[in-house]
């Protein structure tokens, strides 16, 4: 059974399933160019995950679909009995309609077939998904623990902000943040409760964009002092069952926000927002952990792209494993939907015997085939021809060695906001300067350093990563201290406050760019690199090999590193000479 999932608001999303396989996943930002793109139905990004399928829309058997804004045209009249349904920008929200006029099949509200049909597809079924258990679902699935608690924390979906569900004996139970919560008809959160709208406004007040910069605000904060923490803290209360309560209006919030950032600094008014985030996010894991005893913790939600959270949950709480899901922002929920039809078919024994960790998150588009001919064809000249990965990853290593920075085009691309080698940008980690002149090529402001990776062999030996993290520390979702020895010996990959957020590779997941890295070591000596995504700043990642050869030609990196060959710019071919033999490890 072929079945495809949207998402269509911001950070709009497709995914594609055959039973539990996962086929392909793709962010409409990505085909389209525009960063978060999303409010609409993700054509473009269907269409790139039926390519890679190798399907047709007529082979789709199931569309999952969320239960968000879409045209007031297709809703019926049931949509507004008995009370009248007024629209926004000619759209009106389906879960809202369901609630206030306690409606119970969403095809009795929305004409989703005649919806489906005006963008060319006509399924068999039709299945609609609540917005946080399809966030839990993806976190869960990831994972083979049993006695798991799964929390979900953003900026709002299906009228809640935040879930936790248990798993425990084969039982999944919702604590708060259920379904019934989100199509209660007098709902039991409220925006005043979100932790994602706090850090919103506070993004939006500091003169950073909301839902886009947000990661800024999280650097800014190591350069601060928490000074208005005391006064966001008594807008909040936490409740015996770990539910998280705003005390006041959500405009009161917002005013109060906006008051502190006009008055104080900059980054006082970051710090104290993130130890906001950070100590009612705790508190509420503490309370909910000395009710349910799990030795487990999945993460997902918009507020889990906050890597310095995560770090704080590890060392808090003693617990066997943590894991943040890669698409952990609304990019996420196709996936999410896709394995929610699927639980409600099959029920969680079948479920939860399907469920399988992650390797990668090379989901996207494979262009290898066509990506050396773009670049050829777009007047890149051929650096370099490896007979083998390993006389490429050689001269690669090389080339970083000796300043240059290369951009890597390998296989399919990734899902989620992380680059993790296959739209990445390589670097040296050991010259704090490379920030400054890096992100001045890439168009970045960027108050943190930039990220490392690293082969899991070396990993514990420069980070101080515990067995619990290193997992989800595979796909870039958690910070940690870096140990003093390494400090001074990878400067730029080493934020303010002695931290970085490193990924974690081993040679399985992609060969050719672990490779590079283990070259890399034998050369210098230094067992990390900086990995930044293949972008320019306001841009999404890379998806077509077109981008790479753009990326190329404007001097953004010096190299493009495919599967085949390293390109550059005629005028740069000549740093490589013939290949060299690679010094042994010291």
């Amino acid at each position: 059974m072929r079945i495809l999932a949207v998402y269509i608001q911001h950070d709009a999303c497709a995914a594609v399933f055959d039973q539990y396989e996962l086929l392909a996943a793709v962010a409409q930002e990505r085909p389209t160019r525009r960063k978060g793109d999303g409010g609409c139905f993700p054509t473009e990004a269907v269409r790139e995950c039926l390519a890679q399928a190798r399907l047709d829309a007529s082979d789709i058997d199931v569309v999952c679909l969320p239960r968000t804004r879409y045209p007031k045209e297709y809703f019926t009249a049931r949509a507004h009995l008995p009370f009248p349904q007024a629209s926004i920008d000619d759209t009106l929200e389906l879960i809202r309609v369901m609630a206030r006029n306690f409606i119970h099949d969403p095809l009795r509200a929305f004409d989703a077939r005649t919806y489906l049909a005006d963008h060319g597809l006509h399924p068999s079924q039709i299945h609609f998904y609540n917005h946080h258990r399809a966030h839990a679902l993806s976190a869960l699935f990831s994972t083979r623990l049993n006695n798991v608690l799964v929390y979900t924390s953003d900026g709002g979906g299906d009228r809640t902000f935040y879930s936790a569900c248990h798993l425990s004996d084969g039982q999944l139970v919702d604590l708060f943040g259920g379904e019934a919560e989100s199509v209660a008809f007098r709902r039991p959160q409220t925006r005043a409760d979100s932790l994602g709208h706090l850090y919103y406004h506070a993004t939006q007040a500091l003169g950073f964009r909301p839902l886009r910069h947000e990661g800024k605000v999280l650097g800014l904060a190591a350069f601060g002092r928490p000074t208005y923490a005391q006064r966001l803290r008594r807008l909040y209360t936490i409740a015996e069952d770990g539910q998280i309560k705003g005390l006041v209006r959500p405009r009161d919030i917002v005013s109060t926000v906006q008051g502190i950032a006009r008055d104080g600094k900059r980054e006082d008014v970051a710090a104290s927002v993130q130890e906001i985030l950070e100590e009612l996010t705790l508190g509420s894991l503490e309370r909910i952990l000395q009710r349910c005893s799990a030795r487990s913790l999945a993460l997902s939600g918009g507020v889990f792209a906050n890597v310095k959270l995560t770090q704080r949950i590890s060392e808090r709480f003693p617990l066997e494993e943590i894991f943040v899901y890669p698409a952990m922002s609304d990019q996420g929920e196709a996936e999410g939907g896709a394995l929610s039809y699927l639980f409600e078919r099959d029920g969680p024994p079948h479920w939860l015997a399907q469920r399988r960790p992650l390797t990668d998150v090379y989901l996207g588009r494979d262009y290898s085939e066509e990506a050396d001919e773009v670049l050829r064809a777009g007047g890149a000249e051929a650096a370099f021809k490896g007979s083998t990965s390993s006389e490429l990853a050689q001269e690669a290593a090389y080339l970083i060695a000796s300043g240059k920075i290369v951009g890597t085009y390998l296989g399919r691309g990734e899902y989620g906001p992380r680059a993790l080698g296959a739209r990445s940008i390589m670097a040296s980690a050991v010259d704090r300067n490379i920030n400054d002149w890096l992100n001045k090529r890439l168009e970045r402001t960027e108050f943190m350093p930039f990220a490392p990776v690293v082969r899991k062999e070396r990993a514990s030996e420069l980070f101080d990563l515990p067995p619990r993290l290193q997992y989800t520390a595979q796909f870039m979702t958690v910070t940690c201290n870096v140990r003093e020895a390494w400090k001074g010996r990878i400067p730029a990959v080493v934020h303010v406050d002695g931290t970085a957020r490193p990924q974690i590779i081993e040679r399985a997941t992609n060969p050719l760019y672990y490779d590079v890295l283990e070259r890399y070591e034998r050369l210098t000596g230094i067992p990390a690199l900086i990995n930044t995504s293949f972008n320019v700043h306001e841009e999404p990642i890379i998806n077509r090999p077109q981008e790479a050869l753009k990326a190329l030609e404007m001097g953004r990196v010096d190299f493009v590193l495919t599967q085949k060959a390293i390109w550059g710019k005629s005028s740069a071919t000549s740093v490589l000479a013939r290949p060299k033999k690679v010094p042994a490890a010291a």
